[in-house]
């Protein structure tokens, strides 16, 4: 009788959520949106779509942890099911492979939610220093987030924050880490072309932020038929900075940004190149759609 009514409890928990799914289908149908303009693309928008993907992937380690761990269950009741009795060997290893499958299945999906926590951090820094840029705004500057570099096959990668104003172009790359505890463990202290942070020194922020402003002044030079120098900006919010020297790559805390830009020596740009250039990022940078 117990292994009758799991049967039951399970087909009527799988008929409802095929039910529910249906519904939501059939509703959706015919949903149209009243507007149809795709729009710029807000701070950390691709790192938003990985984590839709990885809650995805995270759903489907859970129900695979699940049924990993249900199986012997299901087993004993098939087996009952059929008036088989079976020997206590089988039992034993239909529980070893049960277990065996559920630690691989809890080991993938650990492995997911380390990649989303990761993930998220570097989601939240680039949402706080989109909001502190966005202030430029009030003082003329363009603003742009996110922008796709896909100019390599099966290569997609982004320049976190471009800014555009009186005095030049400037990419902006964010890098958020966490803190560690103890004395000095917020602070990042600048050398010559390195980082050393409290576990130790990282020469790859750097090289990435200027890659990045490499990339950008090719590409505005090559579509403004003009040559457009651009700034390199790295920038660690929630850091305190330490600066010992002063290498190619400006770097700023989260909170800094906003303040210090302008007074940067970049390009002297008047109003009609910065509504230029910011048309040609526009263009390619307003692709979110519904």
């Amino acid at each position: 009788m117990f292994i009758w009514a799991i049967f039951l409890e399970t087909a009527f928990l799988l008929a409802l959520a095929g039910a529910v799914l249906g519904l939501i289908h059939w509703k959706n149908r015919k949903k149209r949106l009243p507007f149809t303009q795709k729009i710029l693309r807000p701070p950390g928008e691709s790192l938003r779509v990985r984590l839709v993907e990885l809650d995805e992937k995270m759903n489907d380690r859970l129900i695979q942890l699940f049924l990993a761990a249900y199986s012997p269950l299901i087993m004993a009741g098939l087996v009952a099911l059929q008036g088989v009795r079976p020997g206590i060997g089988v039992w034993i290893t239909i529980a070893v492979i049960a277990a065996i499958a559920s630690i691989c299945s809890a080991h993938r999906l650990w492995k997911v939610i380390n990649l989303r926590r990761r993930i998220r951090l570097g989601f939240e820094g680039e949402r706080h220093v989109g909001e502190a840029l966005n202030q430029l705004m009030l003082a003329g500057y363009r603003v742009f987030h996110d922008f796709l570099i896909t100019d390599k096959p099966r290569l997609i990668r982004n320049i976190d924050h471009i800014v555009i104003g009186p005095n030049g172009v400037f990419a902006v790359e964010t890098k958020t880490r966490r803190k560690v505890k103890g004395e000095g463990g917020a602070k990042v202290t600048v050398l010559d072309n390195v980082l050393q942070y409290p576990w130790g020194l990282d020469q790859r922020d750097l090289a990435q932020a200027q890659e990045d402003s490499a990339w950008l002044a090719e590409w505005l030079s090559k579509m403004s038929n003009e040559p457009v120098k651009v700034g390199s900006i790295l920038a660690l919010p929630g850091w305190f900075i330490d600066r010992r020297s002063k290498p190619a790559v400006t770097v700023l805390s989260g909170s800094e940004v906003a303040a210090n830009i302008p007074k940067l020596n970049g390009t002297a740009t008047d109003d009609s190149e910065i509504r230029r250039l910011a048309a040609i990022i526009e263009d390619r940078n307003r692709s979110v759609e519904y």
